[in-house]
C-alpha cells in the first residue's frame, strides 16, 4: 500500500475512549511504512471494505493512520449530528407552523361564528284538533251556532273529524278571511277510524293573524262545505 492524496490532518483528533487512547498513541511508525493512500482510509472510516481487508490490521499497529481513520469518523459524526438538528429544526419550523395555522384556522372560525347571526329558529308545529260534528248537525237542524272551532297560529298538525256520512280520501282545505280571501290553503287524507271519517292535513297559519275566519273543505270532486274558524 502506498501513499496518495491529501491525507487527513491528524491534529483534529479527539480521544473519545480507551480505544482512542491506546491505538492513538501505542505505535507511533515515524516512517510511515505500509500506510494507506488517503481514499482508502475515507473507505475504512465508511466501513466500505470487509472487516478482513488487511488494512484494518495495519490501523491497529500505526498510531498515525489510525488518528487519520478517527478523524475522518469524528467529522462524519459531527456532519451527521449537524444534519439531524437541522432535520430536527425543520421539522419543528413544520409542527410549529402546522399549529399556527390550525390556531388562524380556529380563530378565524370563532370570529365567523361571532359576526354570522345563528340562523333562525323554526317553529315546532302544533297540534289542533278540530271536530266538526256537531257543526254540521246544528246546521242540519237549523239551530244556534255553536262556539266555532279554534286553531293556535303557526305551523298546525291539524286532526279534522269530519261529519258523519263523509267519504275517505284525498280533502282540499282552504282558510277564507271576512271578504272570502284565501288566506292559507292545504291538502289531506282521509281515512275511517273508530267510525268517524278522520282528515289529516298541515296547515299553515304562521301568516294567518288572530281573528275569525272560515274553514272550507272538500273532498276531490265534491261540494265545499263551510264552517267557522277563530285563530287565536
Amino acid at each position: 500500500m502506498t501513499n496518495g492524496g491529501q491525507r487527513p490532518d491528524p491534529s483534529g483528533f479527539r480521544i473519545e475512549n480507551e480505544m482512542d487512547l491506546l491505538f492513538g498513541r501505542a505505535h507511533p511508525n515515524p516512517t510511515r511504512e505500509g500506510c494507506p493512500s488517503a481514499d482508502m482510509l475515507t473507505r475504512l472510516a465508511r466501513r466500505e471494505l470487509p472487516i478482513g481487508d488487511p488494512a484494518y490490521d495495519h490501523i491497529g499497529k500505526c498510531s498515525p493512520c489510525y488518528q487519520e481513520l478517527r478523524v475522518l469518523q469524528q467529522a462524519g459524526a459531527t456532519n451527521a449530528r449537524l444534519l439531524r438538528r437541522r432535520r430536527l429544526g425543520f421539522a419543528a419550523a413544520a409542527v410549529f407552523a402546522l399549529v399556527l395555522a390550525g390556531s388562524w384556522f380556529a380563530l378565524r372560525r370563532g370570529d365567523s361564528t361571532l359576526v354570522t347571526a345563528p340562523p333562525a329558529s323554526v317553529p315546532a308545529s302544533q297540534v289542533a284538533s278540530l271536530d266538526l260534528r256537531p257543526l254540521a248537525v246544528t246546521r242540519s237542524e237549523d239551530q244556534k251556532t255553536p262556539k266555532p272551532l279554534e286553531a293556535p297560529r303557526g305551523r298546525v298538525n291539524a286532526t279534522i273529524l269530519l261529519p258523519v256520512g263523509s267519504s275517505p280520501g284525498a280533502y282540499e282545505i282552504r282558510i277564507l278571511d271576512s271578504d272570502l280571501r284565501v288566506r292559507a290553503s292545504a291538502k289531506g287524507s282521509a281515512e275511517i277510524r273508530n267510525y268517524v271519517t278522520t282528515l289529516e292535513a298541515p296547515i299553515d297559519l304562521s301568516t294567518v293573524d288572530q281573528g275569525d275566519y272560515q274553514l272550507t273543505l272538500r273532498r276531490e270532486g265534491g261540494e265545499w262545505q263551510m264552517f267557522p274558524l277563530r285563530v287565536r
